[in-house]
């Protein structure tokens, strides 16, 4: 099954919500390889790209291997955005730029990006026609269902992002109050895809193949967007996917799930050392150590449902290499030598 945004064909239905401090190129990569259909970086401050800001510059890092992928900026500057997404156009190998209008963080809320654009739809549209007028590549967008319950505009949002050369709309239909807790907003998903011309792609609470399918068949989107409940869990796009053709649904064996972690400790190590600079390093931190604190949250997702969790958060802090990391996962699964073995003969098959 495939979708379009402007010229871009995706295949699939299952795409990767950007998120701060998650969406790295390690993480995508694992992602597109488990059949997901399209990936974003985490959100980008324009200006700061603009400046050449070291961390910025890491973060519109993309691969061949994860195409097709947006990158995601944010700001409330409509010249700022433009020239920061013609930076991007001109030098990352990307198929298209996404506007972040939807982040609920107080500290980039309270600069008038994010969440705090979409209170003012006309805002929203001067940023999109800025940046569309500024690029050749598809220009999407991603919000909220509103502000708070009194200010749900997702809709006059949405057919702004539109009328501005918009070519896709993603929604998490929860307000920015609610930020990822509470219901989810299905029926304003359904007005807003039946009111639009462009693609809406949905997002909330989606964690499970069988919550995606729901999430489509009640309100007609054209994808879903999976966010929080990818951490830990990449092979769930293989799984929506999967059901969503009438496949069996199977979950990862014991050695498939360590094989992954392998891959994803590996491939963060390997980008923060090419990352490296003497202020990363500093203070006696190497580029491994710090790419095993940048992984903490994802750490602990893969350790959902092993005995042993407990422990391994306890000791979470002080795995600063690949090699403490994976001692301290095969102690909280009860990985033994024949789960490690087979995950070899993966690793060496893959």
């Amino acid at each position: 099954m495939t979708f379009q945004i402007d010229q871009l064909t995706v295949h699939g239905v299952a795409v990767l919500a950007p998120m701060a401090g998650m969406t790295d190129l390690s993480f995508r990569r694992l992602c597109a390889a488990e059949g997901c259909s399209l990936v974003y970086t985490e959100l980008v401050h324009a200006r700061l790209l603009l400046q050449g800001a070291h961390r910025s510059l890491q973060n519109v890092e993309v691969g061949a291997d994860e195409r097709p992928v947006g990158v995601q900026l944010y700001g409330h500057d409509p010249a700022v955005l433009a020239d920061a997404a013609a930076w991007v156009e001109e030098n990352i190998e990307c198929d298209l730029i996404d506007l972040n209008m939807g982040c609920p963080v107080p500290k980039i809320v309270s600069r008038g990006a994010g969440a705090a654009i979409m209170r003012d739809p006309a805002l929203v549209e001067r940023l999109v026609r800025a940046v569309s007028d500024a690029v050749s590549l598809p220009v999407t967008a991603k919000t909220r269902s509103g502000w708070d319950d009194a200010e749900l505009n997702a809709l006059p949002v949405g057919k702004a992002v539109e009328q501005g050369g918009g070519k896709a709309l993603a929604v998490h239909a929860r307000t920015r109050a609610q930020r990822h807790e509470g219901p989810v907003n299905w029926e304003l998903l359904a007005q807003i895809k039946a009111e639009l011309s462009i693609p809406v792609i949905g997002n909330g609470g989606v964690t499970t193949p069988e919550g995606a399918l729901a999430m489509r068949e009640a309100t007609g989107i054209d994808a879903v967007m999976v966010g929080r409940g990818a951490l830990g869990n990449p092979w769930l796009f293989g799984q929506i996917d999967d059901l969503w053709h009438g496949r069996p649904v199977t979950l990862p064996t014991p050695a498939q799930r360590r094989a992954m972690l392998v891959r994803h400790l590996a491939v963060a190590k390997d980008g923060f050392e090419r990352w490296a600079t003497r202020n990363t390093t500093r203070r006696g931190k190497t580029a491994e150590g710090r790419a095993m604190a940048f992984l903490r949250g994802h750490l602990i997702r893969y350790m959902e449902g092993a005995p042993g969790r407990d422990g391994f958060r306890a000791r979470l802090n002080e795995l600063l290499t690949v090699e403490a990391v994976l001692e301290a996962a095969d102690d909280a699964w009860g990985w033994d030598d024949a789960v490690r073995a087979e995950t070899e003969s993966l690793l060496a098959a893959a």
